[in-house]
């Protein structure tokens, strides 16, 4: 069978990428009709695997990202939902509930039902009054013709074989007057002067810009309405509501095809980049010796720094993570440290290894430690670039 785009169904695929220590061989290509970005082969589902705290493509299986968007979408849907009236949701991906409870605690009538396959993950709201637990991939859900008035679908459509089908399921399920909040990863992310973590992971299959899901969500059917924040480049959230029809075919888009050419060989120049730059760094942290040295987060930035940059975990007096203490206990040998515990290690210093939370880290920090010096890793990065200028 001739593989076709998910978007378009054109059948012109220009392989563009090869992800860094894919586990499953993907390779990222281009439909070069419309210029949606996609991995092929489309692996819908693979075996359970441990989870990985990896730079690479390897990534994942911790299963906590979703907490993080849970009160802002919440918000930017609230001046769509009724005030005092019951509402029918559907959360596509449920994970551990930390939309729906959120949800609930502003919508105390709310009927949600959670599709959620991996049993693990529930245990915080499965069971709880006005929720319901599908344990159940959505491909294999069949769902009640126009039985919700919202459908939360975040940081799951580019996990699926075929996007395109999802969406033409929730247009089925979503009532006449109901909304859709859709969030995906930005492909934008791509074009940061920062980035060393692989941004093309193997759980994810598609890789949207905002305009290749703007035109996805036109071929399904549905109008937007809101864009959450047109200037955030690590997510694309959109609110839309049913369009009048599903149009017949999607249109060329070659512009949108030069742009991922573009954004693709702009990512693999810079990242490149920092990559070398990322052991000046490694030494200009052992230069800090003998102060003591503690890294705050744990995540993707510091496995880089210490796979990549060759980093010694051990010579750090401790590595401090809010959210990842919750689900791994130990980072490359060296036991998760809560922010509580910071003032008890006493740092000299704290180099924070976190873009998006870098100035909240530094408040704690500083309130925890008084008189710490604290560094972002965006100032080392800038620092080290310097040195080989």
């Amino acid at each position: 069978m001739t593989l076709s785009c998910d978007l378009c169904d054109a059948t012109t695929f220009e392989q563009v990428y090869a992800a860094q220590h894919s586990a499953r061989k993907l390779t990222v290509s281009l439909c070069t009709n419309c210029g949606l970005l996609q991995s092929l082969p489309r692996i819908d589902r693979a075996e359970r695997k441990v989870a990985t705290v990896s730079a690479g493509a390897d990534w994942g299986n911790l299963r906590y990202g979703k907490g993080f968007r849970a009160e802002a979408n919440l918000a930017t849907l609230q001046p769509f939902l009724p005030k005092n009236k019951p509402i029918r949701v559907l959360d596509v991906g449920a994970n551990r509930g930390a939309f729906a409870l959120e949800l609930k605690s502003h919508y105390p009538k709310a009927q949600i039902i959670g599709i959620e396959p991996d049993e693990r993950v529930v245990s915080a709201w499965a069971g709880q009054p006005g929720f319901t637990w599908l344990n159940a991939r959505l491909e294999q859900t069949r769902l009640e013709a126009e039985g919700f008035d919202l459908i939360y679908s975040c940081h799951t459509l580019e996990h699926l074989k075929s996007a395109r089908e999802a969406l033409l399921a929730h247009r089925e399920a979503l009532a006449p007057k109901g909304y859709l909040l859709v969030e995906v990863p930005n492909a934008a992310l791509l074009s940061s002067n920062d980035i060393v973590e692989e941004f093309f992971i193997d759980k994810h299959l598609y890789h949207f810009t905002a305009r290749t899901l703007a035109n996805l969500l036109t071929r399904c059917g549905f109008r937007a309405i809101a864009i959450a924040d047109p200037r955030d480049t690590v997510n694309i959230t959109v609110v839309a509501v049913k369009a009048d029809a599903i149009p017949a075919q999607a249109h060329a888009d070659p512009r949108e095809v030069e742009s991922a050419i573009a954004l693709i060989s702009s990512y693999h120049a810079m990242r490149l980049q920092n990559l070398a730059a990322l052991s000046r760094i490694a030494r200009i942290i052992d230069a800090m010796a003998p102060r003591k040295v503690a890294v705050w987060g744990a995540g993707r930035l510091l496995d880089s720094l210490i796979t990549n940059g060759g980093l010694r975990p051990q010579a750090l007096a401790a590595v401090v993570d809010k959210h990842l203490i919750r689900y791994a206990s130990e980072s490359h040998g060296i036991r998760l440290t809560s922010p509580e515990d910071l003032g008890r290690v006493k740092p000299d210093i704290v180099v924070v290894m976190s873009r998006s939370f870098a100035a909240e880290i530094r408040t704690e920090a500083q309130t925890r430690v008084p008189g710490c010096e604290v560094i972002a890793y965006g100032e080392l990065l800038a620092q080290a670039k310097a040195q080989a200028a």
